[in-house]
């Protein structure tokens, strides 16, 4: 039998393991109920078949050469560095821009370890959570005073996501999600 689904927040989190599908489950449930939302994803950057780092995607109106930077790069095996000038730049002002959108939704997928440093960016983080609008959001399960800041917030519902709840989450959040 599948858990229910807690009490849906102001801000809906989603976390859980390395690839267990939490970006695509938050790309689902945003599709299916035509969510109009702003904010920045991380997408895997590959070079020769191999993934080498992740870029910083706004969902706000960027010059291209602003927008898709690499935000973290491989420098070893299962050991990446941030690119701390964009988190403090551009993703600061995906987020400023994402403040003044009409939309009423704001995307961050994904927050963890790499913007750690990146003081500027979280404080815009957190100036988001705090503002009239709605965040839907991805955390990494990780050791990081921000995150942990985030999970402890009354205004946040988090959810965990497993290969075994996600298909029925999707089924649950569409139902729930107003």
């Amino acid at each position: 039998m599948a858990s229910k689904l807690p009490p849906l927040r102001r801000h809906v989190f989603l976390t859980g393991d390395k690839q267990v599908g939490k970006s695509t489950l938050l790309r689902k449930l945003i599709e299916a109920k035509k969510i109009d939302c702003t904010g920045f994803e991380t997408q895997a950057f590959y070079l020769g078949g191999e993934r080498r780092g992740f870029t910083l995607h706004g969902r706000v109106n960027m010059p291209p050469y602003e927008n898709d930077c690499i935000c973290c790069a491989r420098v070893g095996e299962k050991r990446s560095v941030p690119v701390l000038p964009v988190f403090e730049e551009n993703g600061v002002r995906i987020l400023e821009e994402s403040l003044t959108s009409s939309a009423p939704f704001i995307l961050m997928d994904e927050l963890g370890r790499l913007e750690r440093d990146a003081s500027t960016f979280i404080r815009q983080i957190y100036t988001c959570l705090d503002s009239s609008k709605r965040v839907l959001g991805v955390l990494q399960k990780c050791c990081s005073e921000h995150v942990t800041s985030i999970t402890e917030r009354d205004d946040v519902t988090i959810i965990t996501v497993t290969s075994e709840n996600r298909d029925v989450l999707l089924e649950q959040l569409i139902n729930e999600f107003k």
